[in-house]
């Protein structure tokens, strides 16, 4: 793959991370609101697009990655564009994951508020009814109807806690996939361990020298107090 392709491929990947952050910033907006006791349309939209544009970006990388097996003579530069897109890639699934979990804990609750002032109308309703003498009949039907309402409704909230449930165990096991892929990855580029390394023995480095001059400040201080 020729260096002006490579970099088309690698610009359609950074457009599609700037899409991405809008379209979790619209979904974080939701979870913000988070005064619905269902998903409408426009929310299972946006959670749609979400997931399709995750999917394109995984493909996207795994083209990119093809490329530079294929290529001997390409920069070491490209590997870690790669990687840095992959690490892109795992954090918005990652965000994507909590605004999901932060959105149904939410809905959980006010579901619940929901049931509960369902079942204190249903209390004052019987209460009027007692006082109002009606039909003890009539009174039962009644109490019948609202019973199965609650019912139905418990139903489909518990559907939709499944439901959620199912699509968040799907997602956060994508992410692991992904991030073991990436593991992989990493071990299989020659010279990212050989940095990686090179890296942490220059933060300890550094690490130690700070502690040596604040060491020898306080001596200082003490010593000349």
């Amino acid at each position: 793959m020729s260096s002006a392709t490579f970099s088309q491929i690698r610009n359609s990947a950074l457009s599609l991370e700037n899409q991405t952050d809008k379209l979790l910033a619209q979904y974080s907006k939701i979870q913000q609101v988070g005064n619905s006791v269902a998903s409408d349309d426009a929310e299972l939209n946006l959670v749609n697009d979400i997931t399709q544009i995750l999917e394109k970006r995984e493909d996207i990388i795994a083209r990119l990655k093809r490329s530079i097996e294929t290529d001997s003579a390409a920069p070491a530069s490209r590997s870690q564009q790669v990687q840095r897109h992959k690490e892109v890639l795992a954090d918005h699934r990652s965000s994507f994951l909590k605004i999901q979990s932060k959105i149904s804990e939410e809905r959980n609750r006010n579901n619940l508020l929901f049931l509960i002032r369902l079942d204190l109308s249903a209390h004052k309703q019987r209460n009027v009814s007692s006082a109002s003498g009606i039909n003890e009949n009539d009174y039962i039907l009644e109490e019948g109807r609202r019973v199965e309402q609650a019912n139905s409704f418990a139903d489909r909230l518990l559907q939709q806690a499944y439901e959620t449930r199912d699509e968040l165990i799907g997602q956060q096991a994508f992410l692991q996939n992904a991030q073991s892929r990436i593991a992989g990855t990493i071990q299989q580029i020659p010279g990212i361990n050989v940095l990686v390394s090179r890296i942490n023995t220059r933060r300890k480095r550094d690490t130690l020298i700070l502690a040596s001059v604040i060491s020898l400040c306080i001596i200082g201080l003490l010593f000349f107090s």
